[in-house]
């Protein structure tokens, strides 16, 4: 009974002080300031995995930076990280951890070569340069910029060079069948030509349905008599008045005549023109006749 009691307060003891040791670890750890960056407010390293890789392969670029956020705000920070001629594969996760007064971020990006423009010639190596990191510092408007190296990346084709010459194109010439059709092109030609020319039919008669003709007639009417002088239209207005026994017009286009005739310096026909016009006795066809005669030796003349 006492060995018992003995061993039962042995490992009692056992477990307190292993309590006790844990207690003064965690408050060991708990009051640490965290990782101390030293007289630089930022530091970075740049991962490329894998360091070589092959055409068509994903390769993951990591960027981690350690902020001291009593000197800079993480907030602030921009990274401008150019994979040219690599491509993204998806767009670009960032995560933050916070330890005491320390902040570390990582930006993880997923590239991949999928052009020849990326394949590089000689050893196949390829140098992505260095990424620009621009931060503000507390207290500060003006941004600073670090840089970060990126490690060298190796890329190779996924044909060996000595094969590509051997490389050939490949092809079977094969005769295909006479094209098929579910209408006969001939029948849809036909359907078509006469749907256009009812189509435009169609359209000329509205056009002509909403065109003024009668003012188009008259137009071309005036059109035609325009290309005869003056002196021809006095004389066509008379034999017109005559021939149609309207004396009071007569006498009015006989007086326009007259006018006509002194401004192609013929007086003495003009002087017969006004007698008729306003002599006692109606202008008739016989009286109007012989100076119809005269006026139209004188338009021959001037033609």
């Amino acid at each position: 009974m006492t060995r018992t009691r003995l061993y039962a307060a042995v490992a009692a003891g056992a477990l307190l002080l292993a309590a006790l040791a844990g207690l003064l670890a965690w408050r060991a750890w708990d009051s640490q300031p965290g990782p101390v960056l030293g007289d630089e407010p930022i530091t970075g390293t740049a991962l490329l995995e894998p360091e070589q890789h092959l055409f068509g392969d994903a390769v993951r670029a990591r960027l981690e930076l350690v902020v001291d956020r009593n000197r800079i705000d993480p907030d602030s920070i921009e990274v401008g990280a150019n994979f040219a001629p690599y491509r993204d594969l998806r767009p670009l996760e960032r995560t933050r951890t916070d330890s005491g007064p320390i902040t570390m971020l990582r930006y993880d990006y997923l590239i991949a070569c999928l052009t020849t423009r990326c394949l590089p010639s000689g050893g196949g190596r390829r140098d992505f340069g260095a990424v620009a990191v621009e931060y503000t510092p507390r207290g500060e408007t003006l941004p600073q910029t670090a840089s970060v190296e990126w490690p060298p990346l190796r890329a190779a084709g996924r044909i060996d060079p000595t094969r590509l010459e051997q490389a050939a194109l490949r092809a079977e010439l094969r005769d295909l069948p006479s094209p098929s059709y579910r209408i006969s092109p001939t029948a849809v030609e036909v359907v078509s030509l006469v749907l256009a020319i009812l189509f435009a039919a169609a359209a000329a008669i509205l056009a002509i349905r909403f065109l003024p003709l009668d003012r188009v007639a008259t137009w071309l009417g005036a059109r035609r008599a325009d290309r005869r002088s003056s002196l021809e239209r006095a004389l066509a207005q008379v034999r017109a008045a005559v021939a149609g026994g309207r004396p009071a017009e007569g006498r009015r286009a006989l007086d326009r005549l007259a006018l006509e005739l002194r401004a192609t310096e013929n007086p003495e026909l003009a002087s017969d023109a006004s007698r008729l016009a306003w002599s006692k006795g109606a202008p008739g066809e016989a009286r109007v006749t012989p100076l119809s005669h005269d006026v139209e030796r004188v338009i021959a003349e001037e033609q």
